[in-house]
């Protein structure tokens, strides 16, 4: 038992980043036993710890590949902060742009009417356009505050997820190896 546990444990480091000495270790170690007559290296033994460790190693490549793919989103995500920021002045200059033409226009009919500027309806007019003016502003603001922060959010969210995502990868070969350390143990033991 404990030898197949060293030797699982061998095929493990080797998959994730022991290297080929490891994996060299591990095939000396099976033929030395399977060469000292124990009936614990048989031929099917072999292939489904093999197969037992390809799938571990699948299981953590694609834990990883998850968590690649969240950290992806988690940049897009960043990304589009400053691209909010554009779109936010592009519309408070779109707005003030408006206000201008809306005043000019109002002042202009009002000139032609004969209408003196400084005082009465057009005065209150402009007031009205100016205090219009400044909900559309500080909403548009408050617009652009609340999309920055979804996106932080949303950014920090995609992160969590790749990190469990990584370590479901991690655990699932873990259970993959200990479910097939007890199939071995329960042949042996």
């Amino acid at each position: 038992m404990q030898m197949a546990i060293g030797l699982l444990t061998t095929g493990l480091k080797a998959v994730t980043g022991g290297g080929a000495a490891a994996t060299t270790t591990a095939a000396t170690a099976a033929g030395g036993a399977a060469a000292s007559g124990g009936g614990f290296f048989s031929l099917s033994n072999l292939m489904q710890g093999a197969a037992t460790l390809l799938a571990a190693t699948s299981q953590i490549n694609a834990g990883n590949a998850d968590a690649e793919r969240y950290e992806l989103a988690a940049i897009d995500a960043e990304r589009e902060q400053p691209l909010e920021t554009l779109q936010g002045i592009q519309r408070r200059s779109s707005i003030k742009a408006e206000l201008a033409e809306s005043i000019g226009d109002m002042d202009t009919a009002y000139a032609a009417s004969g209408v003196d500027l400084s005082f009465g309806t057009p005065g209150q007019a402009r007031t009205r356009a100016y205090r219009e003016a400044d909900y559309a502003l500080t909403a548009d603001n408050s617009t652009q505050q609340t999309r920055q922060a979804r996106l932080t959010e949303r950014s920090a969210s995609y992160r969590r997820m790749g990190q469990r995502a990584k370590r479901r990868g991690y655990t699932n070969a873990l259970v993959t190896g200990l479910s097939y350390g007890g199939q071995l143990a329960g042949r042996f033991g």
